[in-house]
Protein backbone atom coordinates (compact mmCIF):
# COMPACT_ATOMS: atom_id res chain seq x y z
CA UNK A 1 0.00 0.00 0.00
CA UNK A 2 1.86 3.41 -0.89
CA UNK A 3 2.70 5.86 1.70
CA UNK A 4 0.83 9.25 1.51
CA UNK A 5 0.46 12.24 3.19
CA UNK A 6 -3.07 14.44 3.82
CA UNK A 7 -5.15 14.23 1.08
CA UNK A 8 -2.51 14.38 -1.80
CA UNK A 9 -2.13 11.34 -3.96
CA UNK A 10 1.38 10.53 -5.45
CA UNK A 11 1.49 12.34 -8.36
CA UNK A 12 1.91 9.58 -11.16
CA UNK A 13 -1.26 8.33 -9.52
CA UNK A 14 -2.87 11.28 -9.93
CA UNK A 15 -2.35 11.78 -13.57
CA UNK A 16 -3.21 8.98 -14.54
CA UNK A 17 -6.39 8.51 -12.78
CA UNK A 18 -7.54 12.26 -13.62
CA UNK A 19 -6.83 12.53 -17.09
CA UNK A 20 -8.00 9.05 -18.02
CA UNK A 21 -11.47 10.39 -16.97
CA UNK A 22 -10.76 13.85 -18.35
CA UNK A 23 -9.54 11.78 -21.92
CA UNK A 24 -12.47 9.39 -21.79
CA UNK A 25 -15.06 12.50 -21.36
CA UNK A 26 -13.40 14.40 -23.68
CA UNK A 27 -13.34 11.84 -26.22
CA UNK A 28 -16.85 11.22 -25.98
CA UNK A 29 -17.54 15.08 -26.39
CA UNK A 30 -15.60 14.42 -29.82
CA UNK A 31 -17.12 11.41 -30.74
CA UNK A 32 -20.77 13.60 -30.54
CA UNK A 33 -18.99 16.52 -32.69
CA UNK A 34 -16.83 15.21 -35.40
CA UNK A 35 -17.63 13.46 -38.76
CA UNK A 36 -18.11 10.10 -38.04
CA UNK A 37 -19.53 9.68 -41.90
CA UNK A 38 -21.46 6.04 -40.55
CA UNK A 39 -23.11 6.65 -37.84
CA UNK A 40 -26.07 5.09 -37.71
CA UNK A 41 -25.45 2.89 -40.63
CA UNK A 42 -23.99 -0.29 -39.17
CA UNK A 43 -24.83 -3.04 -36.61
CA UNK A 44 -22.92 -1.87 -33.55
CA UNK A 45 -21.77 -4.49 -31.03
CA UNK A 46 -18.48 -4.53 -28.56
CA UNK A 47 -15.79 -6.86 -28.15
CA UNK A 48 -13.31 -8.98 -25.68
CA UNK A 49 -10.72 -11.05 -26.07
CA UNK A 50 -8.87 -12.45 -29.26
CA UNK A 51 -12.05 -12.67 -31.93
CA UNK A 52 -15.77 -13.08 -32.13
CA UNK A 53 -18.15 -15.62 -34.01
CA UNK A 54 -21.71 -14.57 -35.24
CA UNK A 55 -23.68 -17.51 -36.30
CA UNK A 56 -26.37 -17.75 -38.87
CA UNK A 57 -29.10 -20.35 -40.01
CA UNK A 58 -30.27 -20.24 -43.67
CA UNK A 59 -34.35 -20.39 -44.36
CA UNK A 60 -36.63 -23.32 -45.24
CA UNK A 61 -39.93 -23.34 -46.83
CA UNK A 62 -42.82 -24.65 -45.00
CA UNK A 63 -44.59 -27.36 -46.98
CA UNK A 64 -48.43 -28.01 -47.70
CA UNK A 65 -50.07 -30.86 -46.24
CA UNK A 66 -52.05 -32.74 -48.76
CA UNK A 67 -52.10 -36.17 -46.85
CA UNK A 68 -53.75 -37.23 -44.12
CA UNK A 69 -51.47 -39.06 -41.70
CA UNK A 70 -48.57 -37.91 -43.66
CA UNK A 71 -45.16 -38.11 -42.47
CA UNK A 72 -43.80 -34.38 -41.40
CA UNK A 73 -41.35 -33.39 -44.43
CA UNK A 74 -37.62 -32.77 -43.48
CA UNK A 75 -35.39 -30.61 -44.32
CA UNK A 76 -31.99 -29.52 -43.24
CA UNK A 77 -30.97 -25.80 -42.40
CA UNK A 78 -28.14 -24.60 -43.57
CA UNK A 79 -25.48 -23.02 -40.54
CA UNK A 80 -23.19 -20.69 -41.02
CA UNK A 81 -20.53 -18.57 -39.08
CA UNK A 82 -18.56 -15.55 -38.95
CA UNK A 83 -15.42 -14.71 -37.08
CA UNK A 84 -14.46 -10.90 -36.03
CA UNK A 85 -10.73 -10.08 -35.08
CA UNK A 86 -10.01 -6.44 -33.69
CA UNK A 87 -7.12 -4.74 -34.79
CA UNK A 88 -5.23 -2.37 -32.44
CA UNK A 89 -4.39 0.91 -33.52
CA UNK A 90 -2.42 3.10 -31.14
CA UNK A 91 -0.36 6.60 -31.60
CA UNK A 92 1.64 8.77 -28.43
CA UNK A 93 2.82 12.22 -27.86
CA UNK A 94 5.47 13.39 -25.36
CA UNK A 95 4.23 16.39 -23.00
CA UNK A 96 7.09 18.58 -21.01
CA UNK A 97 5.75 19.81 -18.67
CA UNK A 98 2.72 19.80 -15.82
CA UNK A 99 0.94 22.84 -16.86
CA UNK A 100 0.57 21.38 -20.99
CA UNK A 101 -0.79 18.23 -19.17
CA UNK A 102 -3.27 20.31 -17.21
CA UNK A 103 -4.31 21.86 -20.80
CA UNK A 104 -5.44 17.77 -21.59
CA UNK A 105 -8.16 17.88 -19.55
CA UNK A 106 -10.13 20.43 -22.03
CA UNK A 107 -12.25 18.76 -24.71
CA UNK A 108 -11.10 21.28 -27.01
CA UNK A 109 -7.13 21.53 -26.75
CA UNK A 110 -5.21 20.28 -29.43
CA UNK A 111 -4.08 17.01 -28.12
CA UNK A 112 -7.42 15.52 -27.05
CA UNK A 113 -9.05 16.90 -30.56
CA UNK A 114 -6.11 15.56 -32.60
CA UNK A 115 -6.21 11.98 -30.74
CA UNK A 116 -10.12 12.25 -30.79
CA UNK A 117 -10.08 12.93 -34.39
CA UNK A 118 -7.90 10.27 -35.42
CA UNK A 119 -9.66 7.45 -33.96
CA UNK A 120 -12.82 8.38 -35.49
CA UNK A 121 -11.00 8.81 -39.15
CA UNK A 122 -10.19 4.67 -38.42
CA UNK A 123 -12.94 4.06 -37.47
CA UNK A 124 -14.49 5.40 -41.27
CA UNK A 125 -11.42 3.17 -42.34
CA UNK A 126 -12.26 0.47 -41.27
CA UNK A 127 -16.01 0.37 -41.96
CA UNK A 128 -14.98 1.39 -45.75
CA UNK A 129 -12.66 -1.31 -45.48
CA UNK A 130 -15.34 -4.23 -44.77
CA UNK A 131 -18.02 -3.68 -47.55
CA UNK A 132 -15.58 -5.55 -50.11
CA UNK A 133 -13.30 -7.15 -47.81
CA UNK A 134 -13.49 -11.24 -47.64
CA UNK A 135 -14.29 -12.79 -43.91
CA UNK A 136 -13.61 -15.33 -42.09
CA UNK A 137 -15.58 -18.07 -41.73
CA UNK A 138 -16.33 -21.51 -40.69
CA UNK A 139 -16.45 -23.70 -37.27
CA UNK A 140 -12.65 -22.59 -36.89
CA UNK A 141 -11.37 -18.88 -38.39
CA UNK A 142 -9.89 -19.84 -41.50
CA UNK A 143 -11.99 -23.21 -42.88
CA UNK A 144 -14.19 -20.73 -44.88
CA UNK A 145 -13.80 -17.52 -46.52
CA UNK A 146 -17.15 -15.24 -47.50
CA UNK A 147 -16.00 -13.11 -50.07
CA UNK A 148 -17.70 -10.39 -52.61
CA UNK A 149 -18.97 -11.33 -56.13
CA UNK A 150 -17.25 -8.49 -57.88
CA UNK A 151 -19.52 -9.49 -60.86
CA UNK A 152 -22.04 -7.61 -62.80
CA UNK A 153 -26.06 -7.43 -60.93
CA UNK A 154 -27.89 -9.84 -63.68
CA UNK A 155 -31.50 -9.62 -64.65
CA UNK A 156 -32.35 -12.55 -62.39
CA UNK A 157 -30.74 -10.75 -59.57
CA UNK A 158 -30.30 -13.80 -57.19
CA UNK A 159 -27.59 -15.28 -60.48
CA UNK A 160 -25.68 -12.33 -60.61
CA UNK A 161 -23.05 -10.83 -59.35
CA UNK A 162 -23.45 -7.86 -56.18
CA UNK A 163 -21.79 -4.77 -59.24
CA UNK A 164 -24.30 -2.20 -61.06
CA UNK A 165 -21.53 -1.44 -63.87
CA UNK A 166 -20.73 2.13 -65.19
CA UNK A 167 -21.97 1.50 -67.78
CA UNK A 168 -25.06 0.09 -66.73
CA UNK A 169 -28.62 -0.24 -68.61
CA UNK A 170 -31.88 -0.19 -67.09
CA UNK A 171 -32.11 -4.15 -66.72
CA UNK A 172 -28.39 -3.81 -65.27
CA UNK A 173 -26.53 -5.36 -68.81
CA UNK A 174 -23.25 -3.37 -69.07
CA UNK A 175 -22.64 -1.97 -72.36
CA UNK A 176 -24.55 1.36 -71.85
CA UNK A 177 -23.31 4.70 -71.55
CA UNK A 178 -20.72 5.30 -69.16
CA UNK A 179 -22.05 7.55 -66.34
CA UNK A 180 -21.43 8.92 -62.66
CA UNK A 181 -24.16 8.58 -59.96
CA UNK A 182 -27.11 8.98 -61.75
CA UNK A 183 -31.44 8.95 -60.35
CA UNK A 184 -31.26 5.67 -62.54
CA UNK A 185 -28.32 4.24 -60.86
CA UNK A 186 -30.01 4.57 -57.84
CA UNK A 187 -33.60 3.05 -58.94
CA UNK A 188 -31.37 0.00 -60.10
CA UNK A 189 -29.81 0.18 -56.44
CA UNK A 190 -33.21 0.22 -54.69
CA UNK A 191 -34.33 -2.22 -57.02
CA UNK A 192 -31.42 -4.99 -56.82
CA UNK A 193 -31.73 -4.79 -52.88
CA UNK A 194 -35.34 -5.32 -53.14
CA UNK A 195 -34.93 -8.38 -55.30
CA UNK A 196 -32.15 -9.59 -52.94
CA UNK A 197 -35.02 -9.98 -50.13
CA UNK A 198 -34.14 -7.09 -48.57
CA UNK A 199 -36.98 -5.40 -46.48
CA UNK A 200 -38.45 -2.90 -48.64
CA UNK A 201 -39.96 -0.85 -45.90
CA UNK A 202 -36.00 -0.10 -44.91
CA UNK A 203 -33.89 3.21 -45.68
CA UNK A 204 -30.73 1.81 -47.19
CA UNK A 205 -27.29 3.67 -47.45
CA UNK A 206 -24.92 4.64 -50.10
CA UNK A 207 -21.72 6.14 -49.26
CA UNK A 208 -20.49 8.89 -51.49
CA UNK A 209 -17.75 11.26 -52.70
CA UNK A 210 -18.88 14.95 -52.89
CA UNK A 211 -18.58 14.44 -56.51
CA UNK A 212 -21.85 11.65 -57.06
CA UNK A 213 -23.71 14.32 -55.19
CA UNK A 214 -23.02 17.03 -58.19
CA UNK A 215 -23.36 14.40 -60.71
CA UNK A 216 -27.46 13.84 -59.33
CA UNK A 217 -27.68 17.13 -59.69
CA UNK A 218 -26.85 17.09 -62.74
CA UNK A 219 -28.89 14.32 -63.94
CA UNK A 220 -31.95 15.96 -62.16
CA UNK A 221 -31.53 19.21 -64.53
CA UNK A 222 -31.08 17.09 -67.51
CA UNK A 223 -34.53 15.17 -66.46
CA UNK A 224 -36.19 18.25 -65.44
CA UNK A 225 -37.08 16.52 -62.03
CA UNK A 226 -37.35 19.05 -58.97
CA UNK A 227 -33.78 19.25 -57.86
CA UNK A 228 -34.60 21.55 -54.40
CA UNK A 229 -33.89 18.21 -52.27
CA UNK A 230 -30.40 17.34 -54.26
CA UNK A 231 -29.55 20.95 -53.74
CA UNK A 232 -30.35 20.47 -49.69
CA UNK A 233 -27.93 17.45 -50.01
CA UNK A 234 -25.45 19.64 -51.63
CA UNK A 235 -25.62 21.98 -48.62
CA UNK A 236 -25.52 19.33 -46.12
CA UNK A 237 -29.12 20.10 -44.57
CA UNK A 238 -30.72 17.48 -46.07
CA UNK A 239 -28.98 13.69 -46.10
CA UNK A 240 -31.61 11.55 -47.72
CA UNK A 241 -32.84 11.10 -51.24
CA UNK A 242 -34.73 8.53 -52.99
CA UNK A 243 -35.10 6.47 -49.78
CA UNK A 244 -31.05 5.98 -49.52
CA UNK A 245 -29.25 7.81 -46.36
CA UNK A 246 -26.32 9.61 -47.64
CA UNK A 247 -22.62 9.26 -46.16
CA UNK A 248 -19.71 11.51 -47.23
CA UNK A 249 -16.47 9.21 -46.93
CA UNK A 250 -13.24 10.77 -48.21
CA UNK A 251 -12.04 7.04 -48.74
CA UNK A 252 -13.97 7.06 -51.83
CA UNK A 253 -11.43 8.29 -54.26
CA UNK A 254 -11.39 7.93 -58.01
CA UNK A 255 -9.40 5.17 -59.11
CA UNK A 256 -7.20 4.02 -61.48
CA UNK A 257 -8.43 1.11 -64.22
CA UNK A 258 -10.40 0.02 -60.89
CA UNK A 259 -13.97 -0.90 -62.62
CA UNK A 260 -15.10 -4.19 -62.75
CA UNK A 261 -13.11 -5.25 -66.28
CA UNK A 262 -9.98 -3.63 -65.08
CA UNK A 263 -10.08 -0.50 -68.10
CA UNK A 264 -11.81 2.39 -66.40
CA UNK A 265 -11.16 4.55 -63.86
CA UNK A 266 -13.92 4.54 -61.33
CA UNK A 267 -15.72 5.89 -58.25
CA UNK A 268 -16.84 2.38 -56.10
CA UNK A 269 -19.52 3.35 -54.01
CA UNK A 270 -21.11 0.80 -51.18
CA UNK A 271 -24.88 0.64 -51.03
CA UNK A 272 -26.37 -1.47 -48.46
CA UNK A 273 -28.51 -2.18 -45.80
CA UNK A 274 -27.55 -1.66 -42.30
CA UNK A 275 -27.85 -5.16 -41.37
CA UNK A 276 -25.35 -6.04 -43.59
CA UNK A 277 -22.53 -4.54 -41.84
CA UNK A 278 -21.07 -4.74 -37.96
CA UNK A 279 -18.82 -2.52 -36.45
CA UNK A 280 -17.50 -3.75 -33.43
CA UNK A 281 -15.22 -2.11 -30.66
CA UNK A 282 -13.71 -2.56 -27.53
CA UNK A 283 -15.88 -0.72 -24.70
CA UNK A 284 -13.95 2.22 -24.73
CA UNK A 285 -10.59 3.71 -26.61
CA UNK A 286 -7.48 3.59 -23.42
CA UNK A 287 -6.38 6.73 -22.79
CA UNK A 288 -2.76 6.50 -20.61
CA UNK A 289 -0.77 8.89 -19.14
CA UNK A 290 3.06 8.39 -18.01
CA UNK A 291 6.03 10.03 -16.13
CA UNK A 292 9.25 8.83 -18.65
CA UNK A 293 11.95 9.82 -15.75
CA UNK A 294 14.80 9.05 -18.81
CA UNK A 295 12.95 11.72 -21.20
CA UNK A 296 12.05 13.94 -18.22
CA UNK A 297 8.41 14.00 -20.17
CA UNK A 298 5.13 13.10 -19.65
CA UNK A 299 3.38 10.43 -22.35
CA UNK A 300 0.12 10.64 -23.50
CA UNK A 301 -1.18 7.84 -25.15
CA UNK A 302 -4.32 6.38 -26.78
CA UNK A 303 -4.93 2.71 -28.27
CA UNK A 304 -8.06 1.17 -29.83
CA UNK A 305 -9.04 -2.17 -30.56
CA UNK A 306 -12.07 -2.34 -33.84
CA UNK A 307 -12.88 -3.70 -36.81
CA UNK A 308 -16.27 -4.39 -39.05
CA UNK A 309 -17.13 -7.22 -41.42
CA UNK A 310 -20.03 -7.65 -43.94
CA UNK A 311 -22.64 -9.75 -42.71
CA UNK A 312 -24.58 -11.08 -45.30
CA UNK A 313 -23.46 -10.93 -49.36
CA UNK A 314 -27.12 -10.71 -50.21
CA UNK A 315 -27.18 -6.90 -48.58
CA UNK A 316 -24.02 -5.20 -49.98
CA UNK A 317 -24.09 -3.61 -53.95
CA UNK A 318 -21.35 -1.66 -55.23
CA UNK A 319 -21.85 0.73 -57.67
CA UNK A 320 -19.58 2.17 -59.79
CA UNK A 321 -19.12 5.61 -61.62
CA UNK A 322 -16.99 7.53 -63.53
CA UNK A 323 -15.54 10.97 -63.19
CA UNK A 324 -17.71 12.78 -65.25
CA UNK A 325 -15.70 16.30 -65.12
CA UNK A 326 -13.27 14.09 -67.49
CA UNK A 327 -15.77 12.67 -69.56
Amino acid sequence: MATRQGNINASSGYWVEAFYHAYTAGFKQILQEENDAYAGATEVDSLQGDNKSYDFVGSIEVTKKETRFADIPVEDIAHNRRWMFPEWYEKAVYVDNEDQIALLADPTSAYIQAMGKAVIRKKNDVIHDSFFGSVRGGENPGDDTYTFDSAAVFVVTSEGGRVIVHDAKLNYAVGGTSTGLTIDKLILARQALIELKNNPNEKFHIAVHPKQISDLLRSAETQSIDTAIIRSLIAGTVTEFMGFQFHIDHNIVLGSTNDMNGDTNVYRLPCWSKSGILYAQHLSPMFKVDWLPRKGVWQVSVKSGQNAIRMDEDKILLIECIDTTEA
